[in-house]
């Protein structure tokens, strides 16, 4: 077993209690009553700080750059066999967005309707830790979408086959892996 395990509490605007215990919790599980050694076990977990304190490792922060690169980091790792399980693990906040292209297949309907009578759909994403932050070009940093972490699953499993299992704790990740 291969786990990315993904854990905030500590956003800058409405933080939340309990996600990195929940990401704590699973790795003791993995590790304790599984027996998966540590060193296949890879946590991004944004603790509570307080404004004056500053992130000592830079890489160990659950940004929407990190996780990614985690993600993506299960493609390409020699030590994961084709077959091997791999679980993804995420708690913190999550969110969705109307989409403006209504005839994209992907995204899930929600059955609302909009004023002009067509169903409403939805991008769903789960937030990372710098969600509410502006990039060095001045551009506000966004989620991660479904349509992102489809595109990441997909090629996890074609490289390393199906056995992939995610848990989002979080709102709106109804069909975020469908």
């Amino acid at each position: 077993i291969w786990a990315v395990l993904v854990g905030i509490d500590g956003y800058s605007t409405y933080p939340l209690r309990g996600c990195v215990g929940d990401a704590l919790a699973v790795k003791q599980y993995l590790e304790e009553d599984l027996l998966v050694p540590k060193e296949r076990i890879q946590s991004l977990l944004g603790r509570k700080t307080s404004h004056n304190t500053s992130f000592t490792d830079v890489s160990s922060i659950p940004s929407r750059a990190n996780i990614l690169s985690l993600l993506l980091s299960l493609i390409t790792n020699p030590n994961i066999e084709h077959g091997d399980p791999i679980i993804i693990f995420f708690a913190g906040h999550g969110s969705r967005y109307a989409s403006s292209d209504r005839d994209d297949d992907n995204v899930l309907d929600f059955d609302e309707e909009l004023e002009d009578g067509h169903p409403h759909k939805f991008i769903e994403a789960f937030c990372p830790i710098d969600r509410d932050t502006i990039d060095s070009s001045g551009i506000p940093i966004p989620d991660i979408s479904d349509r992102e972490l489809n595109t990441i699953l997909s090629q996890i499993s074609r490289t390393k086959g199906h056995r992939i299992t995610v848990i989002l704790d979080c709102c709106h990740a109804g069909g975020m892996t469908r």
